[in-house]
């Protein structure tokens, strides 16, 4: 039940303690993020190689700007994921929010921050939505999530007859949102959104009982309700969690780029997925590390700007997420190998 990653203290005899290089090496098996670390240095290597422009501070804050895309949403699936559930309507939550934000605030000339806040209640609803569906009717969450994704998706096409909605002014909301840089970085404000929402979610998961309860829901819920955890309020708490984040993201993206599309981040869903299992979670439940998801989002941000500055059509992009899954878990299950005969024990 324990969220820490730590090796055995007493290891087989195959594999007896020696000195400093053999903890070093316990200690790099040890990882759960390994694998994602191994195809980011792989990564970065290549397209460094291929176009010398990969390695600039420009390069680097069109990294970021895609990690943030892929990292919010990420981060609240890696949640769910532990507590050993799923949701496919990210990416229509994604689309939504923003829209329903720009519908009240430029056409129904709420206010801004009244708009924003009504954008993120609507996305907490979908969550909660969500969780209820899946708890009380039995339904497995993959389908409930799909069902609420497909509906979702209709609403926002319906609610704008499929256009964008677009802001040309200079709301202060929208500069802190993620249309300014930090100084003269070339770095947008929106990696601020994206590295705070990891602090908050790590400390969680490692400083509280509510992460001890996450990964006990996921890893055994029958166990966990024997213990007194509150498995049901746990689940549904994270669908929320993981549907606000969904909304936030796309709501920064409205800020960065000053509009709304109803299909924007169609295939976040399965993204999003992708982040939380190469990050080293499972899609078993009771595994997975916020540290991991965001490498995984840096390392899908680095892939697509790579393709760019490469000269390689964007369109191969979901080509490359599918290899980059596959050699993560590749690499995974090899160091876990490997690192069972140093007697290293991987925990969540």
């Amino acid at each position: 039940m324990s969220n820490e990653l730590e090796a055995s203290s007493h290891p087989p005899a195959s594999a007896p303690a020696g000195g400093a290089g053999q903890r070093i090496v316990r200690r790099l098996f040890a990882l759960q993020e390994l694998g994602v670390l191994v195809a980011g240095l792989v990564i970065a290597a290549v397209f460094a190689l291929l176009s010398p422009e990969f390695l600039t501070l420009a390069s680097l804050g069109s990294i970021l700007a895609s990690a943030v895309q892929f990292g919010l949403v990420g981060l609240g699936v890696t949640m769910l994921l532990i507590a050993g559930e799923y949701d496919l309507s990210v990416a229509s939550v994604y689309s939504l929010c923003p829209l329903v934000m720009a519908a009240l605030w430029i056409n129904g000339e709420v206010n801004v921050y009244l708009a924003l806040l009504l954008a993120l209640v609507l996305a907490a609803v979908i969550g909660l939505i969500n969780g209820l569906a899946t708890l009380y009717l039995g339904i497995p969450s993959f389908i409930i999530t799909l069902a609420t994704a497909l509906f979702w998706a209709g609403v926002s096409l319906n609610l704008t007859g499929g256009y964008p909605i677009s802001y040309f002014g200079d709301a202060a909301i929208m500069r802190w949102l993620g249309a300014v840089e930090i100084g003269s970085s070339r770095i947008s404000v929106s990696i601020l959104w994206l590295l705070a929402t990891a602090v908050l979610l790590m400390l969680v998961l490692r400083a509280t009982p509510v992460g001890n309860w996450i990964f006990a829901s996921g890893g055994d819920g029958r166990a966990a309700r024997a213990m007194g955890v509150p498995v049901g309020r746990v689940k549904v708490s994270c669908f929320i969690l993981c549907s606000v984040l969904a909304a936030l993201t796309g709501i920064i993206q409205f800020g960065s780029f000053g509009s709304a599309t109803p299909t924007q981040g169609s295939d976040l869903a399965l993204t999003a997925i992708v982040v939380a299992v190469v990050g080293g979670g499972s899609l078993l439940g009771g595994r997975g590390s916020i540290i991991g998801a965001l490498l995984a989002a840096v390392v899908l941000g680095m892939s697509y700007t790579g393709l760019v500055l490469s000269g390689v059509s964007t369109t191969w992009f979901q080509s490359f997420v599918g290899f980059l899954l596959l050699f993560a878990v590749i690499i995974n299950l090899r160091t876990a190998a490997l690192g069972a005969k140093f007697g290293v024990i991987r925990k969540s």
